[in-house]
């Protein structure tokens, strides 16, 4: 019983504690040199105001534009469209490019995420694709067969689209789900032991308790840890949350 609630707290610290939150700024440019050397190692997801998400690589903000990579683009009326494999089955969208689809790009640009996609053109071509990105005038992707491309095109959006944008480490989610849990079972074990008599026959000193929870605890933090991760979020400060004109 000890060992769950000490599993439940751990989770409780780790998901609070493995976030680190950040405000970008307008007018502080170490705010964007802080994010623009993050995102020289990791790929980043972006929430936009409207609830969007996207994961992209080779991000860079500026105080006006976000940035970032995709290495092919087709006009979006050449689609015909898209399906999404999954376990369960398959996703289809049908594009109709003679109306307003600004709500099916939307779920479509969400559904990406994490996914890879086909492409299927009005001539018949099939084009596997990820991190798939529809506007109402172009597609863009980046393609899965090859791992480094020559020529990345950047696709830049308007920081006022922007809510947040997000990073994730594993491995620092691991070694401070160690931590947390070297902490918490170490402090639960202190308090579970007991105060032994000289020569008792059966008892459980605390230190003993307390050392054998830590470490049971360390071990099962590391795995949760590295599942959760740990998340810097960079929150994009706008005109109306500053009040500046």
């Amino acid at each position: 019983m000890k060992t769950v609630q000490v599993i439940f707290l751990l989770s409780i610290v780790c998901f609070l504690g493995c976030t680190t939150t950040h405000r970008l700024r307008p007018a502080h440019e170490a705010d964007f040199l802080s994010l623009n050397n993050r995102a020289l190692k990791k790929q980043a997801l972006i929430t936009f105001t409207d609830g969007r998400q996207i994961q992209v690589e080779n991000l860079r903000m500026t105080r006006d534009s976000t940035y970032w990579t995709a290495t092919n683009k087709i006009l979006t009326a050449q689609i015909k469209e898209v399906r999404f494999r999954s376990a369960g089955g398959r996703n289809q969208y049908s594009l109709d490019n003679n109306v307003d689809q600004t709500d099916l790009y939307e779920k479509i640009n969400r559904g990406t995420r994490g996914r890879q996609a086909v492409v299927i053109l009005k001539d018949g071509q099939e084009l596997p694709v990820r991190q798939l990105w529809l506007t109402s005038e172009f597609a863009h992707w980046i393609d899965p067969q090859i791992k480094q491309q020559a020529s990345p095109i950047y696709i830049a959006v308007a920081n006022s689209q922007i809510k947040e944008l997000r990073f994730i480490s594993r491995g620092k989610g691991a070694g401070q789900g160690m931590g947390f849990g070297l902490l918490v079972g170490g402090i639960v074990g202190y308090a579970a032991g007991e105060d032994c008599p000289p020569n008792a026959f059966l008892c459980f000193p605390r230190e003993e308790v307390a050392v054998a929870l830590g470490l049971t605890a360390a071990l099962i933090g590391a795995p949760i840890g590295a599942a959760l991760g740990h998340r810097d979020v960079y929150v994009v400060e706008h005109e109306a949350d500053t009040g500046t004109n």
